[in-house]
C-alpha cells in the first residue's frame, strides 16, 4: 500500500461532516449510558430520529446539536468537526488526535506546565510522521539561524511550508529532497568561499 491510498487515506477527510458529528454523539452518549430512547425523549426526538443523526443519514441543525450537547452534558464544541483556528478548537483537535492515535500528554523534562508535548509509540504509524516532522523542524531552523539574506530566509520557510502541505506525499517526494539537498550543498560552498577567503587574508 502507497502513502496516499485513495481508498483509505481520503476515506475519512470526504465522509460527510454529518458522519463524524454522528460517531461523536454516539459514543459520548454511549459512555454516558444513555441509550438512543434516552436521548431521543431528552431532546424531544424518537430513537429512530437519534439513530439517523448518529450514522450520519441526517445532520443536526445547529439549534438541536445544542440541545444534544446539552442532554449529554458537554460543549458542542465536543460534537462538532475541530476548527482549528482557535483556541478551543485546537485543544479538541488535540483530544481526538491523542484519542484516535492512542498518544499520551505529558510534561517535558524541565516539568514546566506550560511547555506540554504529545508523546507517541514508537510502534504507532504516526511515529514515523512525527520523526520526519520533528527532523524536518530542526533542519529549518538551524538553516534559518545561517541564512545571511531574507532571500535565503523565504526559501528555507516556503520549502518547509511546501512539505507540510504536501503531507504525506512530501515523505516520499524525491523532488523536495533532492531540492532541499540542493539549497544545502549551495549553502556549504558559500560557506566554504568565505572560510577560504578569511584564510587568505
Amino acid at each position: 500500500m502507497g502513502i496516499l491510498d485513495k481508498n483509505e487515506s481520503f476515506n475519512f477527510d470526504f465522509e460527510k461532516d454529518a458522519y463524524r458529528i454522528g460517531r461523536r454523539i454516539k459514543k459520548i452518549r454511549t459512555e454516558r449510558g444513555m441509550s438512543q430512547a434516552d436521548l431521543g425523549t431528552a431532546v424531544g426526538l424518537s430513537a429512530d430520529r437519534i439513530q439517523k443523526y448518529e450514522n450520519g443519514a441526517r445532520k443536526p441543525k445547529n439549534d438541536l446539536l445544542f440541545e444534544i450537547a446539552g442532554a449529554l452534558e458537554v460543549s458542542p464544541w465536543a460534537l462538532l468537526d475541530p476548527n482549528t483556528m482557535t483556541y478551543y478548537g485546537a485543544m479538541y483537535a488535540l483530544f481526538e488526535i491523542a484519542e484516535n492515535f492512542d498518544m499520551k500528554i505529558e510534561k517535558t523534562q524541565e516539568g514546566h506546565i506550560p511547555s506540554m508535548c504529545i508523546t507517541v509509540d514508537f510502534k504507532n504509524q504516526m511515529y514515523r510522521y512525527f520523526e520526519a516532522w520533528y527532523e524536518l523542524e530542526q533542519r529549518t531552523e538551524t538553516e534559518l539561524e545561517t541564512a545571511t539574506s531574507e532571500k535565503e530566509k523565504d526559501e528555507i520557510k516556503q520549502f518547509y511550508n511546501s512539505w507540510k502541505w504536501n503531507f504525506p506525499k512530501a515523505l516520499a517526494d524525491k523532488t523536495a529532497k533532492n531540492l532541499q539537498k540542493e539549497r544545502i550543498k549551495s549553502k556549504i560552498e558559500e560557506l566554504q568561499e568565505a572560510y577560504e577567503k578569511l584564510n587568505d587574508e
